[in-house]
């Protein structure tokens, strides 16, 4: 057992969350990096002197927060986990899905955080930027000239707009609510849809291509009025009976 893990009281009351607390804390004071070993649940147990089952349940919470992540096999065991976006996308879906977070509420968050990010993105842009832009609306516009309108992809452009403001909270917040929107609005595209968000698109592209940062935050806050239309379009799909 590491000596960084110093000795605690540890109280009968809530022991698995008072047993987290003090692993935590041993991260977050960076004696352990994302990558190392964590001790295993019998050595936390003997350290603390309280049940395997309470040691085990403090390291699933902690497994819950991301913290760490469990590995199989001969050198399996628990292991600090890297930083990532994924329980921030959990959280977002999971608020949408299960909780009184609705489409409209999750606009309204996008109404008021993109059209800064869309002239933060103008500001910041490098070349790989646009071409990765530039590659999304070529491939959205392909499939709308097929005739089956590619809007998971036309969604993800404003992924693209958050990854060009080269901050990695920014591009992990942004690919959760897209996640969400992908799943609302992709469910039954229609071709004036399509084409009206490959024109906003476009219109992004060129304000961000053009450092145009006052424009690009007028076009961003001009879209969520049509964003608004498309989730009420949806909502009104969902509450229509169905054609006999």
């Amino acid at each position: 057992m590491p000596d960084c893990l110093q000795d605690a009281v540890i109280r009968k009351e809530r022991v698995s969350d008072q047993i987290r607390t003090v692993l935590k804390q041993a991260i977050l004071d960076g004696h352990f990096r994302p990558g190392d070993k964590f001790p295993p649940e019998v050595e936390i147990a003997a350290k603390y002197r309280v049940s395997k089952a309470s040691a085990r349940e403090a390291l699933r919470e902690m497994e819950a927060e991301g913290l760490i992540q469990k590995k199989r096999g001969v050198f399996g065991g628990s292991f600090v986990a890297a930083p990532g976006p994924e329980k921030i996308m959990d959280v977002v879906t999971n608020a949408y899905l299960f909780g009184n977070v609705t489409a409209s509420d999750l606009a309204e968050l996008r109404r008021i955080l993109e059209p800064g990010l869309a002239a933060l993105a103008a500001d910041r842009r490098t070349e790989d930027d646009l071409a990765a832009m530039a590659e999304c609306i070529d491939r959205v516009a392909q499939s709308i000239d097929a005739g089956s309108p590619d809007q998971t992809r036309a969604i993800s452009f404003h992924t693209l707009i958050a990854d060009a403001c080269h901050n990695p909270f920014i591009s992990a917040l942004m690919a959760s609510l897209v996640h969400v929107f992908q799943q609302v609005l992709a469910k039954t595209p229609d071709m004036e849809t399509a084409k009206q968000d490959l024109t906003y698109n476009r219109l992004f592209y060129e304000c961000i291509r053009d450092r145009d940062t006052a424009r690009a935050a007028s076009v961003m806050a001009d879209h969520f009025d049509t964003l608004d239309g498309m989730i009420q379009k949806e909502a009104q799909n969902k509450q229509s009976p169905p054609e006999p």
